[in-house]
């Protein structure tokens, strides 16, 4: 008798052996899917904190003097503003809003010269101060 199959009881010890391990697999997914969820959050984050970084590094360097610090605006020399909104989670610079994404916030706004402030900038469970200086402050 020629045979050109597979019994019933092989085919259901293949299945038994790809279940089992498959099975270690599944357990590891939902551990994958976090790290890659956060990692996710934590570059839209740093992407949105970027695009601010650098809309306050363009209106710095048209500017030459702080005039005003209060109640988290800045009003410079040349009527150009910094406002931090909505607790944090938002800045507008010269009239662009720029929406902080995440847990990402930018506040506290400190006086410190007629060229300088300083920020409060909060991302990824940590919190950083950042010297900020106006175009002014680069002229030797």
């Amino acid at each position: 008798m020629k045979r050109t199959g597979f019994t019933l009881i092989e085919l259901m010890i293949v299945v038994a052996i790809l279940s089992i391990l498959t099975s270690g697999f599944f357990v590891a997914f939902p551990h994958l899917f976090k790290d890659m969820d956060m990692s996710q959050a934590m570059i839209e984050e740093n992407r949105s904190l970027t695009l601010a970084y650098g809309k306050i590094r363009d209106c710095l360097k048209k500017c030459r003097r702080i005039a005003n610090v209060a109640d988290g605006h800045i009003v410079f020399d040349n009527d150009h503003v910094i406002a931090i909104e909505d607790f944090g989670q938002q800045l507008r610079v010269n009239g662009r809003l720029i929406k902080l994404q995440g847990r990402a916030s930018i506040s506290d706004i400190e006086y410190v010269s007629d060229t300088m402030f300083i920020t409060r900038v909060a991302a990824g469970g940590q919190s950083l101060r950042i010297l900020w200086k106006t175009g002014a402050a680069d002229e030797r």
